[in-house]
């Protein structure tokens, strides 16, 4: 009995230890992330599933919730059925987006870990974007996180996104008047992480491979493919296995 004891208080001690010092480690490194998963615990209002300032106007609130609302039945067409709640934070300020969202100029982001939770900045309030950032939250919840962390390539994720996404920006006939009719592409499928994808070339260049992926990616695509993809990702196959 006493052996036990000693076992159970080690053991309480190790994680009094291990438990703050992970979450210390985890805010240093993903501050972003860390708060938006913590955002039950900040001064921000929450109606339903929608986190926001206080001082937002009730205008800005109303739209946002509207465009969720169109961006759900959006993106319930595309997988079939919609199987992941995330929690949407809006930041009506550039100063609570770099708290919760990213610190790079983008619209919005999608941070998974612990549950999908979806920043969207001012700028992000548009019915493409918030599309595109649930359709990320749909892919995670389908496969979990350890696959979407090791075995999505971020081409893949962005180009699935991007289906989602109907902005005249990254239509074909954008993408084919860039390209010199498809003859100047990027390689796509060499840009595996995001910080290659995201973080390599001018903004024209980023935007460019927006493009690509989507394209790319809806050349593969049919309903029947994507099901079976996920089926064989969740069975342990890698993702050329899966994408062939």
């Amino acid at each position: 009995m006493n052996k036990l004891l000693k076992i159970l208080k080690r053991s309480l001690l190790v994680l009094l230890i291990v438990v703050p010092v992970s979450a210390l480690a985890h805010f240093f490194l993903f501050p972003q992330q860390t708060r938006s998963i913590l955002i039950g615990f900040s001064d921000f209002k929450k109606e339903g599933r929608l986190y926001f300032n206080s001082n937002t106007p009730n205008s800005k609130i109303d739209s946002v919730r509207s465009l969720i609302q169109l961006a759900s039945r959006r993106v319930t067409t595309f997988w079939g059925q919609k199987t992941c709640d995330p929690a949407f934070i809006y930041c009506d300020t550039e100063s609570d987006f770099n708290k919760y969202g990213n610190p790079f100029p983008v619209p919005a982001v999608t941070h998974i870990k612990l549950g999908a939770h979806i920043v969207i900045s001012k700028e992000g309030i548009d019915l493409d974007i918030i599309a595109h950032e649930m359709s990320h939250a749909e892919l995670y919840e389908r496969i979990g996180f350890y696959n979407w962390t090791f075995k999505i390539p971020t081409w893949f994720d962005e180009g699935l996104a991007m289906q989602n996404d109907y902005r005249d920006y990254y239509s074909e006939d954008t993408l084919k008047a860039r390209s010199d009719n498809y003859k100047n592409m990027p390689d796509v499928r060499k840009l595996v992480s995001g910080r290659q994808f995201n973080e390599t070339g001018t903004h024209e260049q980023v935007m460019l491979n927006y493009m690509a992926a989507k394209h790319e990616v809806k050349l593969w695509y049919t309903k029947e493919k994507l099901d079976k993809f996920i089926k064989d990702i969740n069975a342990g196959k890698s993702f050329d296995e899966a994408f062939k």
